[in-house]
């Protein structure tokens, strides 16, 4: 073969249908192959893969980098760097923010603002709300990803602009999702039915319940279930391709598998914390295990994992949601004072590297979950996602030997000290360096990146 950049030799390789020993041959930030061991290449530079698992970078399809606006929670900078140190190569990025993304200028003054700052490649969701149904063309025309948008009115306190990607009721909904329609792109949608939830607070609330096992009661099993149908329903009637986010439920689980079976445009993503955190188990953990949709039970955690075994669940989201400890530990004396939401970026590879380890998963469903089948859900495919000529060099390697304790005060997320939901967790998997286009921006415990060097990526429709 012709002279190439980097060889990355004597690792296994992670296909999506298969796991091989294999070289891997970067040039110009791109694969130029996946081939035979030794085979004979001029490089620039040899990488010692041995003892190392080769596989795509993931594609986070769910952050909250809070930037611009909340640098006290985290930035794009501490986000991404994050992102890096975790084995994500490509972060989408939650609307969210002050301005929040709602109409071409914010999406457009977002990325201007976070571009300078990014460690890996991103992408920004546009918002699909009551308040800018209107928008939503010229935020495709602008490069969003996909669509954001939850089947309830903003919060009392909620951040600024919520009302940009809240849809409080069928018709509303109907509308936005008719609209995404004409896009092309994902509608993605936060399913719970709202007014279960608050009927729920406030019945529980007047009995001086507290605690995270009672802001879980508050957000029962049904109501997921019932918007998840609903959300599927109108969804389907608009002609709109819509992901449910975050699903938690094994009802949920159940009524994604039967729409899909009568053809129904739908993904669905789950979260690591849903997959292998219980509210049960994680009750003494108080605000910082406080999240929407809360934590659930152990057997909506075997549905989950029988979801994503049979297809029902698509792809892996973190939803990185840092909160400072400040606006958690409030929730020691009220736990509906403190906001939801947990770290957790750095965390998810690791943890479903435990789940292969343990025999949950394959390596070739464990990459379609976190990299292939984002990248064809969300129109970044054919650049992302797989090791295939042509695509970006985006790649991590990965020790499947090594046991590795969560040490949150080592993590680069800004609020780290509030992601207690994963201290100590016993990881069996480390991500040793991740590569985003054929360049090093993590290696062994450091960021090797620069800030900047991370794309702007949008869909190909």
């Amino acid at each position: 073969m012709s002279a190439v950049d980097i060889v990355v030799r004597g690792g296994t390789v992670v296909l999506p249908d298969e796991v091989k020993d294999a070289d891997l041959f970067v040039r110009d930030g791109r694969i130029a192959g996946v081939v035979e061991p030794g085979t004979a290449a001029d490089a620039g530079e040899t990488i010692d893969a041995t003892g190392l698992t080769v596989m795509a970078g993931m594609i986070d399809t769910h952050v909250h980098l809070r930037d611009p606006g909340q640098p006290h929670r985290e930035t794009f900078a501490t986000g991404t760097s994050a992102a890096a140190r975790g084995g994500v190569t490509t972060v989408l990025e939650m609307p969210s923010g002050v301005p929040a993304v709602s109409d071409r200028a914010s999406l457009l003054g977002k990325r201007d603002i976070v571009g300078p700052k990014a460690f890996v490649d991103f992408c920004l969701y546009g918002g699909a709300g009551k308040s800018n149904i209107t928008k939503i063309r010229e935020q495709a025309n602008s490069g969003a990803i996909a669509f954001k948008s939850f089947m309830n009115a903003p919060r009392a306190g909620a951040d600024p602009g919520m009302e940009s990607r809240c849809l409080p009721d069928d018709a509303t909904f109907l509308a936005a999702m008719r609209e995404v329609a004409t896009t092309g792109r994902v509608a993605v949608v936060h399913a719970e039915n709202e007014s279960i939830c608050r009927a729920e607070a406030s019945r529980l609330r007047g009995t001086h319940r507290g605690g995270a096992l009672a802001h879980a009661e508050s957000r029962p099993a049904i109501a997921e279930e019932e918007a998840v149908v609903r959300a599927l329903t109108l969804a389907h009637s608009a002609g709109a391709r819509v992901s449910i986010a975050h699903v938690s439920t094994a009802g949920a689980v159940k009524a994604i598998r039967a729409a899909k079976a009568r053809g129904y445009l739908v993904t669905a993503e789950a979260c690591p914390h849903h997959l292998v955190r219980t509210a049960e188990g994680s009750r003494e953990l108080g605000p910082y295990a406080k999240m929407n949709p809360p934590l659930r039970s152990e057997t909506d955690v075997e549905a989950l994992w029988e979801g994503v075994l049979d297809g029902t669940i698509d792809f892996i989201g973190s939803d990185h949601a840092p909160y400072t400890t400040a606006e958690k530990e409030v929730g020691w004396a009220d736990i509906w004072a403190a906001p939801p939401g947990v770290p957790g970026v750095e965390a998810s590879l690791p943890i479903l590297m435990t789940a292969v380890h343990r025999g949950r998963l394959t390596l070739p469903q464990l990459t379609r979950i976190t990299a292939r089948n984002a990248a064809h859900t969300f129109g970044l495919a054919p650049r992302k996602g797989e090791l295939v000529a042509g695509a970006d060099a985006d790649f991590v390697l990965m020790d499947l030997a090594r046991h590795e304790r969560f040490d949150i005060c080592e993590w680069q997320t800004k609020s780290r000290r509030s992601a207690r939901l994963w201290d100590g967790y016993e990881a069996v998997g480390v991500v040793r360096a991740t590569f985003v286009r054929g360049h090093v921006v993590y290696r062994d415990g450091e960021i090797r990146g620069e800030q900047g060097y991370g794309h702007f990526l949008t869909p190909v429709i």
